[in-house]
């Protein structure tokens, strides 16, 4: 049985990671100087797609639109894959999405193995499934954090955006079903869209009103769109959706008045975890996808990410060619193998505006990163 953190290990857990974070920011930048195709430092954060299957129909996304595929990995399967994981990896974080996570039969005992395994667990969720006795399992489950996507307090705006006129009150339901929570950190994911523009200060103020731990903000990009894959690590390129088509209607004086005031809130201490260079840059992109300004921004991928799909594949960029299966190959030759080198070398000459993305983008922000260490440390004191 998996064996539950207590309070002054996750936080310990979490000031590691916090030190190895700066660490290797400081030398993935030695890294992309002397333009290296391999990368001599471990991945951080592990991102695992757990399955494609999902109950809300998103215009934003289409992994709803696949069927269950039988050739997903099963819980022993996992216990395979975060075991290589931790044996190569020590303290790192695994974030679980999909799809929906808790439509997959074992995730609670995905997540409990994993927390069991000195890991920092996180999931992110629609919350529709989120009931009183799913909150509590989660509560004691040992994950460190829960992300919904809620992307305005308009119930219309969001369930409009999430394909579903049940979204917005399921996510609610959810939040407030995790208002014990205990020491599991709870934050929101709003995903940036034309529709949703005025409501993001909003949405900043309900995290912080409401005792929640953070808000990230993600714009809506061609590259967001996310692919599905089959088991043999094939895609098929969705349409892009009727919101992505319209972005660029967006009110360009609107967008600079909305992130100054995200910026303005996010100095005086609201937990906005985007870092202010990233809201610029969001802002800048919102104002004029093709500007040349965001192309000339290095993409901080190749070292930085290992991603899993479903079946195990792992990717380095969400939109490119698979490099390897944990399945059949430790990670840590995937990582270091001649596919990852070449898939590095491509990434440092490609121009999408993807390198915005949460995943992608990253920046020592030392001053944030203490803040929120702080904030946690006196939540974990009540």
């Amino acid at each position: 049985m998996s064996k539950i953190y207590s309070d002054k290990k996750i936080f310990m857990l979490r000031a590691k990671l916090g030190s190895r974070y700066i660490w290797k920011y400081l030398a993935d930048e030695l890294i992309r100087a002397h333009k290296f195709d391999r990368s001599p430092l471990k991945p951080l954060d592990v991102v695992c797609d757990i399955t494609y299957n999902c109950n809300s129909k998103c215009l934003t996304c289409f992994r709803w639109a696949s069927a269950p595929d039988p050739n997903e990995l099963g819980l022993e399967d996992w216990k395979i894959v975060i075991e290589r994981l931790k044996s190569w990896l020590g303290t790192f974080t695994i974030t679980f999405s999909g799809g929906e996570p808790f439509l997959k039969k074992d995730m609670m005992d995905i997540l409990r193995f994993a927390s069991g395994k000195d890991i920092v667990v996180g999931v992110v969720s629609n919350g529709s499934l989120i009931d009183e006795a799913l909150a509590k399992a989660i509560s004691s489950s040992g994950i460190d954090a829960v992300c919904f996507s809620l992307n305005s307090l308009n119930p219309a705006v969001h369930n409009k955006t999430r394909g579903s006129d049940r979204s917005f009150a399921q996510v609610m339901s959810a939040i407030e079903n995790l208002r014990g929570r205990g020491k599991t950190r709870l934050a929101i994911c709003a995903t940036v869209i034309r529709e949703n523009i005025n409501d993001l200060a909003g949405l900043a103020e309900f995290v912080a009103s409401n005792g929640l731990d953070g808000i990230n903000f993600q714009p809506l990009m061609e590259a967001s769109i996310i692919r599905n894959f089959d088991k043999d690590g094939k895609s098929t390129v969705p349409p892009k959706g009727k919101l992505y088509e319209g972005l660029e209607k967006t009110n360009t004086e609107n967008v600079d008045n909305v992130f100054e005031q995200l910026i303005a809130m996010k100095e005086k201490g609201y937990p906005i975890n985007n870092p202010v260079k990233h809201l610029r840059y969001i802002s800048m992109y919102l104002k004029n996808p093709d500007d040349p300004r965001l192309s000339a921004l290095p993409c901080k991928i190749g070292p930085k990410n290992f991603l899993l799909d479903p079946f195990g594949n792992v990717r380095i960029c969400q939109v490119m060619e698979p490099i390897g299966n944990v399945m059949a190959e430790l990670p840590q030759k995937i990582w270091n193998s001649e596919k990852a080198r070449k898939q590095r070398e491509m990434i440092r000459s490609c121009n999408r505006a993807c390198r915005l993305l949460n995943c992608n983008f990253k920046e020592l922000d030392i001053a944030s990163r203490v803040r929120r260490m702080m904030r946690l440390l006196k939540r974990r004191q009540k």
